[in-house]
């Protein structure tokens, strides 16, 4: 079962950065279906305009409620008691001053020892870990989905501005900031300019994301474990190493995160397999 965290913010930059990460979700979503959608639906009367504010809240809501449930569940060992007597492949923590199950590291941002830790993710303000990688998976993946389905719509608008390669369609394209204020660009197309950068670069960074995260997560190894050249003895294979990280209902906990799916270990004792190649000895 799931522990929640107890406090969700540390720090007043972190709150910041929350603010600004799910304000610009919000704000994209806002541009899309009260600029875009009705310039489209303008120009194209056979365009449904339902059909696409239905799916797009769908997919703004997944975002947001992966981004709630990384919140509140605790990737640490929460109230369970760790074994006071060091343990083969356990290490002592001097911040924590308790033991560290394997797979286990201390972050100095959240200062605590997470379960199987990937890394901090700083949009969020949480760190990734045995219990919460579902939800930072849901949560890049939703976002992915949504900005795929913004820079589609967005494609005229995009086609009609840089179609060719002025030095105005360039100075907007890359400066837009600087375009208007020499008064090369209009207020309308600047905001929209900002707007189509934001929607383009959250997709590139979304899908490095995914890649990235999903090899390591087929492998079966945390990003630690991937830049160390360890953790070879935790891959299962594909499908079991997907149901380590989603739970016993993988093939469908993609589809939102509020779908039941407990996971089948604990975050302290790992199955492993039998043979594995051998692991560099630097950690």
């Amino acid at each position: 079962m799931e522990g929640k965290s107890k406090k969700l913010f540390r720090r007043g930059n972190e709150r910041i950065i929350f603010c600004v990460f799910t304000g610009i979700m919000l704000a994209v979503y806002l541009f899309e279906f009260f600029i875009i959608i009705p310039k489209i639906e303008a120009s194209d009367p056979s365009f449904n305009r339902n059909i696409h504010v239905f799916f797009g809240t769908i997919i703004l809501i997944n975002v947001y409620l992966s981004v709630w449930k990384f919140l509140v569940t605790d990737a640490t060992s929460g109230s369970r008691v760790l074994p006071s007597a060091l343990e083969n492949g356990w290490r002592y923590c001097w911040r924590c001053e308790a033991n560290s199950p394997p797979r286990s590291h201390h972050c100095f941002i959240c200062d605590k020892c997470i379960l199987m830790r990937d890394h901090h993710c700083h949009l969020v303000s949480r760190c990734v870990g045995h219990a919460t990688m579902r939800y930072f998976i849901s949560m890049i993946f939703n976002m992915w989905i949504a900005l795929i389905y913004a820079n589609v719509l967005n494609f005229d608008f995009v086609h009609e501005v840089y179609h060719s390669f002025t030095a105005k369609s360039l100075l907007t394209m890359f400066v837009p900031w600087l375009a208007w204020l020499l008064g090369i660009t209009e207020s309308e197309t600047f905001f929209m300019a900002i707007m189509m950068s934001i929607c383009l670069l959250g997709f590139m960074y979304c899908t490095v994301m995914l890649v990235w995260h999903g090899r390591n997560i087929a492998r079966g190894r945390t990003n630690h474990e991937m830049n160390k050249s360890i953790g070879f003895n935790y891959d299962l294979g594909v499908a079991e190493n997907l149901r380590q990280v989603f739970g016993e209902n993988w093939k469908y906990a993609w589809i939102s995160p509020i779908i039941p799916s407990s996971l089948p270990g604990d975050g302290i004792n790992f199955p492993q397999r039998m043979s594995a190649p051998q692991e560099a000895k630097g950690i």
